[in-house]
């Protein structure tokens, strides 16, 4: 069995919070898959907070690689809330983007 299959993928980045008109926290989730294919506003999707980490699935992605979903850390309680966020992740997404890209490259050469 491929050991990197059983091995958690390392973390991606912090989990982002906002407040509301209210005071209630609201979780930012980044609005794009962790490899860039999908908008998860128009995929499926799912996030969950344990354990002081956030976990966002794009169940789309789920069957092409075990590394599909975004670990981030989570420094408070899951809210009650989330929403989706483009620009707090786009660096993230973009990093995963040009690293994919030059791990292509490499097994070219």
């Amino acid at each position: 069995m491929d050991r990197q299959l059983l091995e958690p993928s390392q973390m991606d980045g912090q989990l982002t919070y906002r407040f509301d008109t209210t005071g209630r926290r609201v979780a930012l989730l980044p609005a794009r898959c962790k490899l860039g294919r999908h908008t998860l506003g128009h995929s499926q999707f799912r996030a969950v907070v344990h354990d002081g980490e956030a976990h966002i699935s794009c169940l789309a992605c789920a069957t092409d690689t075990p590394d599909h979903f975004w670990r981030l850390t989570a420094t408070a309680p899951a809210p009650d809330r989330a929403e989706l966020s483009e620009e707090l992740y786009l660096d993230l997404v973009q990093s995963r983007s040009r690293a994919a890209l030059s791990s292509k490259d490499r097994q070219h050469d």
